[in-house]
């Protein structure tokens, strides 16, 4: 990525201070990156800003004019943006997306699969609505549509956002890997529920805890990394996921595992992205390194699963 689109994400929008990459934070006694074998400054990594899912960090993972922030979905393509687009467009297709379609996107990032949505399913853009709590993802995502004669409605909130929609607004749903971040899963599903039109769906890309039997010292570490990584408390198993959703009326259509289409692919870009990538402060390189090691390790199959879901409220 080029210094140009960076400068462009931070000036522009007047927030270089909040930004993870505007500077490299020094470790107090340390004049270089610490070797691996030292424990303290691994723990100060994983509990660091840097990389947390409402900054712009993920810009030096993208090519330029991209800003792309899903695990993505990696079969025939080595390639981060293709990969991402190749998710986005998998839920368009089992959401059933059609010109006409009204719908609803959670935690939408900075807005790329808009585009796709837009482009391949003909969606009208000014159909398109998002929620989304990142005040700098949402501006971002609102600067690409300057000039044009339609945008996406953009809303910064959470969960006490979708009050605002009248009930049976949307034909469709969508969360692109963004709802185990989200918080209080039962209230979010009830909303959505509330807010889709008779027959319409909801469609879901997403971490959910292993159906493993583990271990209490990997349940610690699994829980570990999900608080790392800003992950919801209310995480669940795909079973949990079943009876939820059913409870509240929603008939399951579509429930698929694709992990290893998704994990190991976006753990090889990510370690070669950081070798090859000069310009990524240190210390959110060691994280992606970390990251990176994580998602391609047997140790994650024990923790989590990858599920792509479709549900529909009732006519």
């Amino acid at each position: 990525m080029s210094n140009k689109v960076l400068l462009w994400a931070t000036e522009d929008l007047g927030i270089m201070e909040d930004l993870p990459y505007k500077k490299e934070i020094s470790l107090r006694h340390h004049s270089s990156f610490p070797a691996k074998s030292e424990i303290w400054p691994k723990v100060r990594l994983l509990f660091g800003r840097e990389g947390i899912p409402t900054d712009l960090s993920h810009l030096y993972l993208n090519d330029e004019g991209e800003s792309w922030a899903n695990l993505g979905y990696w079969e025939n393509t080595k390639e981060y943006g293709t990969a991402c687009a190749n998710l986005a467009e998998h839920l368009g297709t089992l959401a059933g997306l059609e010109p006409d379609s009204k719908l609803l996107d959670l935690g939408f990032g900075c807005g790329d699969q808009f585009k796709i949505w837009e482009n391949t399913f003909g969606v009208n853009v000014s159909n398109i609505y998002g929620i989304n709590i990142s005040k700098i993802q949402i501006e971002f995502a609102k600067r690409r549509y300057e000039g044009r004669g339609s945008s996406p409605n953009l809303i910064l909130g959470s969960i006490e956002g979708l009050a605002e929609f009248e009930d049976k607004t949307f034909d469709v749903v969508l969360a692109l890997d963004s709802l185990y971040f989200i918080p209080n899963r039962n209230r979010l599903v009830s909303e959505v529920y509330r807010i889709l039109k008779p027959g319409g769906v909801f469609v879901s890309a997403e971490i959910l805890f292993s159906d493993r039997k583990i271990s209490y010292w990997e349940t610690f570490k699994r829980n570990l990394i999900s608080k790392m990584a800003k992950m919801s408390s209310d995480l669940k198993k795909v079973e949990g996921i079943v009876s939820e959703y059913s409870a509240l009326g929603f008939n399951f259509e579509v429930l698929e595992r694709i992990d290893p289409f998704v994990f190991p692919g976006f753990s090889q870009f990510i370690l070669e992205k950081i070798k090859s990538e000069k310009k990524i402060p240190k210390r959110l390189a060691g994280r992606y390194e970390m990251l990176g090691e994580y998602f391609g390790s047997e140790t994650i199959k024990k923790h989590f699963e990858y599920w792509i879901y479709k549900v529909r409220k009732p006519e």
